[in-house]
C-alpha cells in the first residue's frame, strides 16, 4: 500500500472517478443534536478560514483500491475502500458552494463543476467524479445536475440543504471575496492521505480491518507522548505531581481544550483545535527540560481555573462565581479564553473580584446584544479568540474589554439599536433554548430585587402569551388593530415571536391557544412577577405586546451595558440574510409561503414578495400565498428567466389541485421553517 499527503482539491482532480461499492452503507453523515458530523465539519471550516490562512486540518485517511473494470477514454477508477462518508460530504459541500455562488460568480460555479464534480468529456456514470453506492446514487446525480428534484429528504439532500443554509449565513454582503476564500480553504487547505491498495490486495479484508478500530489517540495524547520523551531525567516527577493530577481532573475533551487554551491565552488567536499538538510542538521545540517541567506546572494551573470556568460552583469567590456560572448558563465555549484570562489577573491581583466580575458581564452583554439584534454567530469565534492579544498588557477590566470589544467590525449594539431591534426581531428564533431561557430569566430576576426562586427546578419553559396559532377569537381581536391594508393574520405575525409576547411559565401544555382570559388566570397566579405584570391588562393584542418590548428592552440596556462611545452603529437590515437561510433549507416537494417567512424573519409578507422579486434568493419559487397559489405578482430576479414557477414545481413534486392551489399537506409553516435551521427549540 502507498500513502501520500493531498488537499482535496488534489485529490479529486484529473480524469477520474471514485466508486462507493455494494459493501459500503450508504450516505448517513447528518446535522442534530446526537450526531453532528455535518456541524463539527462546518465549525472546523469556519476556525480554518478566520485563521488569515496559515493552517491546514487534517481530515483523515481515504483508501483507494483499483478498479478492476476499465474505462474508456483514460478516466482512473477507484474503488473507495475506506472514506466514502467524508468524501460524499466533500462532494455535497463542492455542489452547495457551486448553486450559491452560481447567479453571482459563474466562473467559480463552473471551476467547482468541471474540476471537482464531473469529468467534463466522460459520458453516462462514467461523468461523475464521485459515484455512490446504488441507493444514494439518483439523489447524488440530481444534485450534480440540478436536477428539480435535487436537495430532497435523504440524506444526501439534507447535507446539502444543510450547507445552503450555512452558505446564507456565512456570506456577508459586505465581502465580496469571502465565498470565493471558502473554496479556497476547502480545495487547499483540508488535507487527507490518500492510501492506494495494489491491484492484488483483498479489497474486502482491508475493509473490514479498517472498521475495526481501537479509540484513536487525542491532541493531548500525542502531546503527552512528545512532553515525556523530552523530560528524561524529570518525567516521573513531573508525571507524578503535575500531568497525572491535571490529567484526572479533565476529561480527554476539556484536557485537549486546556491545551488549545494555552496557546490562544499566550496570544495565538489562530490557534486551531485540530492543531494543537503541532502548534505546541513548535513551541517546546526550542524549550530546555526545566522549562518543559515549568511549562506543565503552569498548565496545572491552569487546569485548575479551567475547571472553576467549567464547574462555577468550585470557584470560591463567590462574586466570580456568580458571574462563571451565568457564562455556563450562556453555553458557548466561545468566552473560555478571556473568562481563563480574567481568572489568571484576579489571581495576580490585576483585578480585584468586583472588578473581574464585571468584566465578565461585559463579554456577556455582547454575547446577549448580538443575539436579540439578530447578529450571525459565526464570527464570533473569532472576535473572542483575539480579545486576549488586543487587550495586549492592558489589565482585563470592565472598560478594556468594552473598548476592545466597540472596536471596527465587532458589532457591538447600541442602547439604540436594541430598543429598536426588541420591537420587530423573532426572538423566538433566535440563538438556542438556553440563551433564550437564559435572557428571559435574568429578565425576571432583575425585578425580584433579592427574592429569589429556583430556576433549575422550576421546569420553566417558553410561553407565546398571543399563540403561535391563534384562535378565531384571538384573530377577531386583533383584526380591530389591523391597518386599512393589513390582516389579523399580518398583525399577529409581525409580533408573535417578539421579546414583548414570550414569558417563562410551568404551565404551557394547560396554557396552549387559550384565550387571553383563561391565560390571565393561570398567570396571574404564577410565581414570576413577569407574568403577574401581563395579567394586570384587560387584553392582550399588538399595542401591549409592543408596550411590554419597550419596557423590556430598557431593562436590556440597563442589565447588559453596551459600547463606549467609539462604536461603529453599523447598519441593521431587515433579517434577509435569515430568509435565505430559512428557504435554503426547504426541500424539493415542499412549499411555503410569505406570511411564514415573515413571521420567522419579522418582517411583512408585502416587503419579502418585494425582496423575492428582485433579488436571487434560493428557492424563492416555492414561497406561495397561504392558500397555495402561486401569487400573480410573482417575478423571477432574473429578467431572462421566463420558464412557469408552477411547472417547476410540478417538477419537484409538488401536488397542484384542480384550482391551482398546492397541496396543504406540502407546505411547511413557519414553525416548520425555523427547526430546520435553528439548533433547538422549546
Amino acid at each position: 500500500m502507498k500513502a501520500s499527503e493531498t488537499t482535496v482539491g488534489q485529490f479529486l482532480q484529473g480524469e477520474t472517478q471514485f466508486v462507493v461499492p455494494l459493501y459500503q452503507r450508504r450516505y448517513s453523515w447528518q446535522h442534530g443534536k446526537d450526531k453532528d458530523h455535518l456541524g463539527q465539519l462546518w465549525d472546523d471550516l469556519m476556525v480554518l478560514a478566520g485563521d488569515g490562512g496559515v493552517t491546514t486540518h487534517f481530515l483523515g485517511s481515504i483508501v483507494l483500491a483499483p478498479s478492476p473494470a476499465t474505462t474508456a477514454g483514460g478516466l482512473t477508477r477507484w474503488i473507495v475502500v475506506d472514506g466514502q462518508q467524508r468524501l460524499t460530504t466533500l462532494s455535497v459541500l463542492l455542489c452547495a458552494l457551486r448553486d450559491h455562488v452560481a447567479g453571482t460568480n459563474g466562473t467559480l460555479a463552473e471551476k467547482i463543476h468541471e474540476h471537482r464534480l464531473v469529468n467534463k468529456y466522460a459520458t453516462g456514470n462514467d461523468r461523475y467524479r464521485l459515484l455512490p453506492t446504488q441507493e444514494d446514487r439518483s439523489s447524488w446525480m440530481e444534485l450534480v445536475e440540478r436536477a428539480p428534484a435535487a436537495g430532497g429528504e435523504d440524506r444526501i439532500g439534507s447535507a446539502y440543504r444543510y450547507f445552503r443554509t450555512k452558505l446564507a449565513e456565512f456570506d456577508d454582503p459586505d465581502d465580496d471575496t469571502d465565498v470565493a476564500t471558502l473554496e479556497q480553504t476547502v480545495t487547499g487547505r483540508l488535507a487527507l492521505v490518500s492510501i492506494s491498495a495494489h491491484a492484488d490486495d483483498n479489497v474486502h479484508r482491508i475493509f473490514e480491518s479498517l472498521n475495526h478500530k481501537g479509540q484513536p489517540l487525542t491532541q493531548a495524547d500525542l502531546l503527552r507522548n512528545y512532553l515525556f520523551m523530552n523530560l528524561p531525567t524529570m518525567g516521573d516527577h513531573v508525571y507524578t505531581t503535575q500531568w497525572l493530577p491535571l490529567q484526572t481532573m479533565l476529561d480527554d475533551a476539556q484536557l485537549d481544550e486546556l491545551v488549545w487554551l494555552d496557546l490562544v491565552v499566550a496570544g495565538d488567536e489562530k490557534a486551531t483545535q485540530t492543531a494543537i499538538y503541532r502548534l505546541q510542538q513548535a513551541r517546546l521545540d526550542h524549550l530546555s527540560e526545566e522549562e518543559i517541567a515549568a511549562w506543565v506546572v503552569r498548565l496545572h494551573h491552569r487546569a485548575l481555573l479551567l475547571r472553576r470556568i467549567l464547574r462555577p460552583a468550585e470557584e470560591p469567590v463567590p462574586v466570580l462565581r456568580a458571574a462563571l456560572d451565568r457564562l455556563s448558563r450562556w453555553g458557548s465555549t466561545v468566552v473560555h479564553p478571556i473568562a481563563l484570562h480574567v481568572l489568571e489577573a484576579h489571581e495576580a491581583d490585576l483585578v480585584d473580584a468586583e472588578e473581574g466580575a464585571r468584566a465578565l458581564r461585559v463579554v456577556e452583554s455582547f454575547l446577549v446584544r448580538r443575539m436579540l439584534v439578530g447578529i450571525p454567530t459565526n464570527n464570533l469565534n473569532r472576535i473572542l479568540m483575539s480579545l486576549v492579544k488586543e487587550l495586549g498588557g492592558n489589565a482585563p477590566t470592565a472598560a478594556a474589554i468594552t473598548r476592545v470589544l466597540s472596536g471596527p467590525r465587532k458589532r457591538f449594539p447600541t442602547d439604540q439599536q436594541v430598543r429598536e431591534s426588541v420591537l420587530v426581531e423573532p426572538f423566538y428564533f433566535s440563538g438556542r433554548g438556553p440563551q433564550r431561557r437564559f435572557v428571559l430569566r435574568y429578565l425576571e430576576e432583575d425585578l425580584r430585587h433579592g427574592e429569589q426562586i429556583d430556576f433549575d427546578l422550576a421546569a420553566l419553559s417558553i410561553e407565546h402569551v398571543l399563540p403561535q396559532k391563534p384562535s378565531q377569537q384571538w384573530l377577531t381581536e386583533l383584526a380591530a388593530e389591523a391597518d386599512p391594508d393589513e390582516t389579523a393574520e399580518e398583525v399577529h405575525a409581525s409580533v408573535v415571536n417578539t421579546l414583548g409576547n414570550l414569558t417563562l411559565t410551568a404551565y404551557n401544555a394547560q396554557l396552549s391557544n387559550s384565550d387571553f382570559d383563561v391565560k390571565r388566570v393561570q398567570l396571574a397566579d404564577s410565581g414570576l412577577k413577569t407574568n403577574r405584570s401581563i395579567a394586570e391588562h384587560d387584553r392582550w393584542g399588538r399595542a401591549e405586546i409592543r408596550a411590554r418590548s419597550r419596557a423590556l428592552a430598557d431593562q436590556v440596556v440597563a442589565i447588559w451595558p453596551g459600547p463606549d462611545e467609539s462604536a461603529t452603529a453599523y447598519p441593521i437590515e431587515p433579517r434577509w440574510r435569515l430568509m435565505s437561510q430559512v428557504l435554503a433549507s426547504v426541500p424539493a416537494g415542499r412549499w411555503t409561503s410569505y406570511s411564514d417567512v415573515a413571521e420567522v424573519i419579522g418582517s411583512h409578507q408585502v416587503a419579502v414578495g418585494a425582496r423575492l422579486a428582485t433579488v436571487t434568493t434560493p428557492n424563492a419559487h416555492r414561497v406561495l400565498k397561504r392558500s397555495g397559489h402561486i401569487s400573480p405578482e410573482f417575478r423571477w430576479p432574473d429578467p431572462e428567466r421566463t420558464d412557469d414557477p408552477r411547472q417547476v414545481l410540478l417538477a419537484e413534486g409538488v401536488r397542484f389541485d384542480e384550482w391551482g392551489r398546492a397541496e396543504q399537506d406540502q407546505r411547511m409553516d413557519a414553525e416548520q421553517l425555523m427547526a430546520m435551521v435553528a439548533e433547538d427549540r422549546d
